[in-house]
Parts: structure tokens; sequence; C-alpha cells
């Protein structure tokens, strides 16, 4: 196996794993008063781990996105690149899981209610991310930005990235500061698509439509470079299993270390998978065997309240690097800094980071969902009284 783990690429990814879990824990009483229900404890620790690869991604990254060369260092490790893929493709599998699962257990879906749920879930945090990078985008390009790139990236951004753009406010690029936000566009075509999976799934032609599917993920694989959608399917098919099926004890525990196995290998393998065929094997077996062994670490307190913030540490983890590099360019060339210095600002984030997503967890995306809830209630009540 041509793979890398250098005792550097572990020490860091495990400090920022280590931070991330130190000051949730200390903010534990602002998270969990506002923690919501979860049916599925395995799925939410796995969430929370998933959110902080990404930000092991970015942060090796951060000085390269900004447009800053540094001649001191540019070795970075295999394992920063492949943790942050194989976060976002577990997001897209737990999505096709959790609503996959719903659509098992609703008899009749109101599709209404469910469109203005996902929109009041998932709306509100991305437009005031949006409006912090856009801020952050102006201030840092002198409000220089009366230009066609504005005007496109602007429109790309109230549309969840559905138009393409420049992605450039003024003469700042905008890679830094939301690169994560092309993921949305996945999940709201999935959304768009339940209608017709769930009239398919209660048909009696869901076993060949399951099939069909199969054979365009294998096509679309071997010629498209880039592919996410097939990522939803194998949590259709895992929430099809979970369902149907319940190993034992020791079968779980070596579903569990075929997981392990999988998850060290596609850490730190040096051969670029990305979204190809390979990955999208190894990410899917990883969460197959997940799902269907439960692992008890995963049910563990402190990684439910990461998966609580885990929607604000993903949108908001990068205006808090990008604006933690600025403040450390004042004392710093960073340049001209050393590797111990860039790391050491990159730590320092973490718990600002930690910070800002509990902060807009509690004030802006448990607002919204208590407001869903509320509506949710009512028109039970109303339904009951008639």
């Amino acid at each position: 196996m041509n793979t890398e783990f250098t005792l550097e690429t572990t020490i860091i990814s495990g400090l920022i794993l280590a931070l991330f879990l130190i000051f949730s824990t200390l903010l534990k009483n602002r998270i969990e008063i506002a923690e919501i229900k979860h049916n599925y404890k395995f799925i939410n620790g796995l969430r929370g781990l998933a959110a902080v690869f990404v930000v092991i991604n970015h942060a090796p990254f951060i000085l390269t996105n900004m447009g800053i060369t540094n001649n001191n260092f540019s070795s970075w490790g295999w394992i920063y690149a492949n943790l942050g893929a194989f976060g976002v493709q577990i997001f897209f599998c737990i999505t096709g899981f959790l609503f996959f699962d719903k659509l098992m257990k609703t008899r009749n879906m109101e599709w209404e209610k469910f469109f203005r749920g996902r929109i009041l879930r998932i709306a509100p945090l991305y437009y005031f991310s949006s409006l912090i990078v856009f801020l952050i985008a102006c201030i840092y390009s002198n409000f220089e930005i009366l230009n066609k790139d504005t005007l496109i990236t602007t429109a790309s951004m109230l549309t969840f990235n559905f138009l393409d753009g420049q992605s450039k406010i003024g003469n700042i690029a905008l890679t830094p500061l939301n690169a994560v936000t092309w993921t949305l566009v996945h999940e709201w075509r999935f959304y768009a698509a339940l209608p017709l999976i769930a009239l398919t799934y209660k048909s009696k032609y869901n076993k060949l439509a399951l099939s069909i599917a199969l054979i365009l993920t294998a096509i679309d694989l071997k010629f498209s470079p880039i592919v996410c959608w097939s990522y939803f399917l194998t949590g259709i098919i895992a929430a099809i299993l979970y369902k149907k099926y319940h190993y034992s004890k020791k079968t779980g525990w070596a579903l569990s270390i075929i997981a392990i196995c999988i998850f060290i290998y596609t850490c730190g393998t040096k051969e670029p998978q990305g979204y190809g065929a390979l990955r999208f094997a190894l990410s899917s077996i990883f969460f197959l065997c997940i799902t269907l062994s439960n692992p008890a670490v995963l049910h563990a307190q402190c990684l439910n309240r990461l998966s609580d913030i885990s929607y604000s540490i993903y949108l908001m983890h990068l205006p808090v690097l990008y604006l933690t590099f600025k403040l450390a360019s004042l004392f710093v060339d960073l340049s001209l800094a050393s590797k111990t210095t860039f790391w050491t600002i990159n730590l320092l984030a973490i718990p600002m980071i930690t910070i800002v997503s509990t902060l807009t967890y509690i004030h802006i995306e448990r607002r919204f969902m208590n407001k869903t809830q509320r509506e949710s209630i009512t028109n039970s009540s109303l339904t009951t009284n008639r």
C-alpha cells in the first residue's frame, strides 16, 4: 500500500480533534441546553467527526488559498486532503440514510412541510455565513466591489451556488472563505429528488429502480471525475440494510475492524482518489460497516455535541481561520513563518471556531428549528381539534 502516516500529520490531526472535543465540552452547558433529540446516536457521532475532518483538510492549505507563498515549508501530507473529501462523502451518506429512513417510516409524507423545514434548517445559517464572507471580502478589497465578478458571485451566493460564478468579491477570491458551500447544491438536488424516490420506493418496481440506479452509478463513476450523488444512494442502501438486518456482537466487531482498516488506508493513501470509483467503494463499505455495526464509541456525548454544532463548524470554520491568519499577519510575516508558527496559529483558531459555531448554533440554527417544531405542533393540534 502506497500510504503516508508521518508523526507530524498524526499529531496535528489528533490535536485538532482534541481541541474541538475539549472546547465543545467546556461549552457543553450552552450546547446541550439547545440539544436536539437524536434517533441514531452513532450517526451523530460520525457527523461530528466528519465536520472535524473537513477542518483538518482546510487548515494546512489556508496560506495557499490566501495567495501567500511560504518557502519555509511546503510538505502537507496526503492525510489532510484525504480527510476532507472523506468527511464530505460521509455527510452525503448520512443525508441519504436519515431521509430515506424517514421515508420508510412515514406513510404519507407532507412534502410542503418537509421542504419548508429544510429551508428553515439550512438557509438561515448559510445566508448568515455568506453575509460574513461578503463583508470580509468587502473590507479587504477596500469596498472596491462594483464590478461584474462581484455581481455574478453575489447572484451565485444567493442561489446556493446553483448559478456558477467567479467566486470573487472585489479583488478577493472567496476560496479561503467559503470553499465548502459547493456541497449544498448536491444536498438540495437530493431533497428535490426525494418525492420521486418516495414514489419509486412504494411501487412494486422498487428493486428494479435500485438496480438501475446502481448501474447508472457504475457508468457515472467510470466516465466522470467527480461523482457526488452516488453517496446518497449508499446512504439509502444503508438505511434499508439497517432496517432489515441485525448482527451479533461478534459480527459487529468484525465490521468495525473493517471500517477502521478502510479509514486508515483512505486517510494515508498517496494515490489520488477524490470522488472516483475506488473512493466511492471504500467510503461506501466504510459507511455500511459503521451503520450495521453501530459502534458504541460513536455514542459518546462529546461526539454528539460536535454533531450538534457540525453544520456551524462546516460553514464558519473558514471565515474564522481567514480572520485568525489576517490578525496574525499584523505580528508575523506569514511568508516567512516557520512550520511551528503556522500550526500554532491554526490551533489557536480552533477555540474560536468552536465558540462561534456554538453561538450560531444556538442563536440561528436552533431558533429556526424551534420555529419548525412549533409550527408542526400547531398544525398537529389543529388537525386533532377538527
